[in-house]
């Protein structure tokens, strides 16, 4: 089995080729949808982040508030660090378990998707075999956060800002797909790396 992390900035549609992966028959683990998991009421890492930030970041019902959480951490880089520092370790464990669960069925190609793949560090890096990096030009990102998220012009920029550049990102990439052009464009792309990578795996 090989696994590949499949990451991008925000906006820049990696959560659609995950889709399109899905689709074609590939395993893609969502590090997003991971970090929810973690984060659930009764979970370890929940407790922790009330006890870092305070009540304020709970919902009326003990759920996590992501919105007001996000404010917090993407106005400090070491509140930021904080918060990873909390939940990273737990959502690399639970994408290892999800991984490991699907190794007996004959799976020769896994996805991790995932918003922080860094090939210098490790984590996540320290668990793929190659890297999917999606780009996607700055202004077409702001626009379709903006649609996406509702957030302010100031508050993408500074999401976006809190991130590896994109040009850093596709240097450490094995495969890259750009996602500038229309959504059959970006299929076809998708496509065409999951038959090399199969190919590859046969």
């Amino acid at each position: 089995m090989k696994i590949y992390g499949l990451t991008g900035n925000i906006g820049s549609g990696k959560s659609t080729v995950a889709q399109m992966l899905r689709e074609l028959g590939a395993f893609a683990v969502d590090a997003d949808e991971v970090a929810r998991e973690v984060v659930r009421p009764g979970e370890p890492a929940l407790a922790e982040i009330v006890a870092c930030f305070g009540r304020e970041v709970l919902s009326a019902d003990g759920t996590l508030d992501r919105g007001t959480l996000a404010k917090i951490v993407f106005a400090s880089g070491r509140d930021r660090k904080r918060l990873n520092g909390i939940t990273h370790p737990r959502i690399l464990e639970r994408i290892k378990e999800k991984i490991s669960a699907r190794s007996g069925e004959g799976e020769p190609i896994v996805f991790v998707e995932a918003s922080l793949i860094d090939r210098r560090s490790g984590g996540i890096n320290d668990l793929i075999d190659g890297l999917v990096v999606v780009t996607c030009p700055d202004e077409l990102r702001e626009r379709r956060v903006a649609a996406r998220d509702g957030l302010s012009p100031e508050e993408i920029r500074r999401r976006m800002d809190s991130q590896m550049s994109e040009a850093e990102k596709a240097s450490q990439a094995d495969f890259l797909i750009k996602n500038s052009s229309d959504i059959e464009n970006l299929r076809t792309q998708v496509r065409a790396l999951f038959e090399v990578l199969c190919v590859a795996e046969s």
